[in-house]
């Protein structure tokens, strides 16, 4: 099990979970996951961002927006278009976040978001029991 402290850093509003990753998901490849917690449980937490890089595709922008939501052509062939519904819809690295998360000593886990919060080269989840156990890990002190 590894120290948990040793993936978070701390600044005055809160904790930062930043996780390197560095391997291939199907096509893509995952570069990081990062989440950041407010220290004051009331003001929440940002989504957990698994990040991926899309530099190589092809992007056409097929992108629209509504208000803050953004939608995307799901039939294009635009290449990002398809990254992102390989984590979202596909689910494709669900599993292997949790395994990360695990295998950094976090007990908690976290599934896909709503698809909204999606973006390109970002993958959104929810981690709200995660944020917890990161609030509980940061503010027990050691004696």
């Amino acid at each position: 099990m590894q120290n948990t402290k040793q993936y978070i850093t701390e600044d005055k509003d809160g904790y930062s979970l930043c996780i390197n990753v560095n391997e291939k998901c199907g096509d893509y490849t995952v570069e990081s996951i990062n989440f950041f917690v407010a220290k004051d449980e009331e003001y929440g937490t940002s989504d957990l961002a698994v990040c991926y890089d899309i530099s190589t595709l092809q992007n056409d922008e097929t992108a629209q927006t509504m208000g803050t939501l953004l939608l995307r052509n799901l039939n294009s062939d635009d290449e990002v278009t398809k990254a992102m519904g390989h984590f979202y819809w596909d689910g494709a690295f669900t599993a292997r976040l949790n395994e990360i998360l695990a295998e950094c000593g976090f007990a908690n886990t976290a599934h896909t978001s709503e698809w909204g919060m999606q973006d390109e080269g970002r993958a959104s989840y929810d981690a709200y029991d995660l944020a917890d156990e990161i609030r509980a890990i940061m503010q027990t002190t050691t004696t």
